[in-house]
């Protein structure tokens, strides 16, 4: 088990090769579709998440988030603090998690309980 990625918004652990638990820690804010690569700057550490560099003026929704705003994706977005509000995801490089038995399957999943528990 090792955490491959610790930020504000999001945290990664890999459980073993080819399966990642992610721990969703960010609240929406709304849709926003950015179409100027000049708005928005790189935020280091979690991938897909920028911020904006300037007021973003969203002309579908008529809704203006502020400079400094993070966009993960394209949703606009702000660190969640209440630990009850994370969200974890379990992904698989191979779309299934085969074990040769049952003791290694009840492992995989006692090694995610332990990693989730860390959250509480």
């Amino acid at each position: 088990m090792e955490k491959i990625q610790s930020h504000a918004i999001k945290d990664i652990w890999r459980v073993r090769e080819g399966l990642l638990l992610e721990v969703h820690k960010f609240k929406t804010l709304g849709h926003c579709w950015i179409r100027s690569k000049k708005s928005v700057k790189q935020n280091r550490g979690c991938k897909g998440l920028t911020e904006l560099k300037e007021d973003y003026c969203d002309s579908y929704t008529k809704k203006t988030f502020p400079k400094g705003t993070l966009i993960y994706n394209t949703v606009p977005v702000e660190p969640e603090m209440n630990k009850d509000n994370f969200k974890f995801e379990i992904k698989s490089s191979g779309g299934s998690i085969f074990g040769k038995n049952a003791e290694e399957i009840k492992k995989i999943l006692n090694d995610i309980e332990k990693v989730i528990n860390t959250y509480e």
